[in-house]
């Protein structure tokens, strides 16, 4: 996993909850809160894993509702740091669509290729004429995530679509599959 996303969600935590609330879950994580994440350094799933499980404990939320947190916290974040891939994108689906290359492009400073494959490996996307199916495999089973992350960009370019996901590896599917569909068009 690359550094960027626990460093955000430590930021997240202590914009939100304090900076004394962002340390206990580092130390629950067994991180020590004096060292920061590297956006581009990749760290093992199991760090990321136990950072997750002590915010669940230290917030006393449901993981559902950390990654509803998360998302809406990424995406601002994302705007401030990279506010060009938004411009790019007229549309959500033209963002979502844009994700998995996005993601994808973050793997390629990764040295190690071991490293680089299993960060693209995560995502594949396929588009029809009214929606977009994602194909998404992880360890961190964070098709929620997704989920929240999709419903917070529609939110942000003002559209509506419907979400489904018919497979989903906490079912014991082989990968989630996440159907965003939007409605048809009426010319």
């Amino acid at each position: 996993m690359l550094g960027l996303i626990p460093k955000i969600l430590i930021e997240w935590v202590a914009s939100d909850f304090g900076d004394e609330t962002a340390n206990e879950i580092s130390r629950r994580a067994d991180w020590d809160p004096e060292t920061e994440f590297r956006i581009n350094e990749v760290y093992a799933d199991e760090v990321w894993q136990k950072l997750v499980l002590a915010s669940v404990d230290v917030l006393n939320v449901s993981p559902d509702t950390l990654e509803e947190g998360y998302a809406r916290y990424f995406l601002m974040d994302a705007q401030r740091r990279w506010p060009t891939w938004f411009k790019m994108s007229k549309s959500a689906r033209e963002f979502l669509e844009r994700h998995p290359a996005v993601h994808n492009n973050f793997a390629d400073g990764v040295r190690d290729p071991d490293s680089r494959a299993q960060i693209k490996d995560k995502f594949r996307i396929e588009k029809f004429d009214d929606k977009i199916v994602t194909h998404y495999r992880s360890p961190n089973r964070h098709c929620y995530l997704y989920i929240s992350l999709a419903r917070e960009v529609l939110k942000l370019y003002g559209e509506e679509a419907q979400i489904e996901e018919p497979r989903c590896l906490k079912r014991g599917d082989s990968e989630c599959e996440i159907w965003i569909s939007w409605p048809p068009q009426i010319n």
